[in-house]
């Protein structure tokens, strides 16, 4: 089910100069929500922005019955929702897309995040762990940045006790260059990775590279895709991304709506 309504801001946290953590009070979305789902904010109460800003679910606490985004300001509408206080009440349309598809089993997840993809990563790590109750050990976070100050949640996978590898394209910290590179070489080296269950988030840049790896090594990868989404429901077709699974003629289908988790074989990335 899919909600829209006006929900408490109830936390607001600054984790660097430009990204911000948020959390609502939502029974009705944390309810209805899995990982890999998102919400469709509207930021302001004037005309401009027009239109909402797409955010994926961050956290669920079923508990509390609330929800935390991660973003970072990058324009003017997350620099409006930004400087949201407390106590505010925002109007959020959700939850909506597809979840990622967890396969059953005694299986080795690998989780794959560059940048700002690290928040739907982040919701799926935490329902691995505290409900699917895999061992966190048996789990592998790559995680990569420009540079050693972009990483944010080092802690919270710390505290999850998940394996953590990072990487950096200037050095500074961990492997010295893309995350994509980093997984190659995990592919290369080992062969756990082939046998599991792959998840990746990033860059447009970083999700074609993905795609390409599952592609030519035949891996089980989903990919959360990213885009703008004036309506988020599917009805404007304004999100749209090139799919091909069985070599014939290829379709289309929205991010928002058919997605936004995509098999990295299916799809087709300019």
């Amino acid at each position: 089910m899919v909600f829209q309504k006006k929900f408490e801001l109830i936390s607001s946290q600054k984790l660097s100069e430009k990204i911000f953590r948020l959390g609502f009070f939502a029974p009705e979305i944390v309810k209805n929500a899995c990982p890999g789902n998102f919400v469709h904010i509207r930021v302001g109460d004037k005309s401009s922005p027009l239109l909402r800003r797409a955010f994926s679910i961050f956290d669920l606490d079923l508990k509390k019955d609330c929800f935390d985004i991660l973003f970072k300001v990058v324009g003017p509408g997350t620099e409006i929702l930004s400087r949201k206080s407390t106590g505010e009440n925002l109007d959020l349309l959700g939850p909506l897309g597809n979840g990622f598809e967890i396969p059953k089993g005694d299986r080795s997840p690998v989780l794959v995040a560059g940048g700002m993809g690290i928040a739907p990563l982040m919701s799926l790590a935490f329902y691995l762990v505290k409900n699917q109750k895999i061992k966190p050990e048996k789990i592998s976070f790559l995680y990569g940045e420009r540079i050693k100050g972009g990483f944010v949640c080092l802690e919270d996978l710390k505290e999850l006790g998940i394996k953590t590898l990072l990487a950096t394209e200037d050095g500074s910290e961990g492997f010295e260059g893309m995350v994509t590179e980093l997984f190659l070489r995990k592919v290369k080296e080992t062969s756990f990775v082939k046998d599991s269950p792959i998840f990746s988030c990033g860059p447009h840049p970083m999700m074609k590279t993905m795609s390409e790896l599952s592609k030519k090594h035949n891996l089980f990868c989903q990919l959360s895709l990213e885009s703008h989404m004036p309506c988020g429901l599917g009805a404007c077709w304004g999100c749209v991304v090139k799919t091909n699974r069985d070599g014939g003629e290829p379709d289309y289908k929205r991010i928002c709506k058919d997605g936004p988790i995509f098999d990295a074989r299916e799809v087709e990335l300019d």
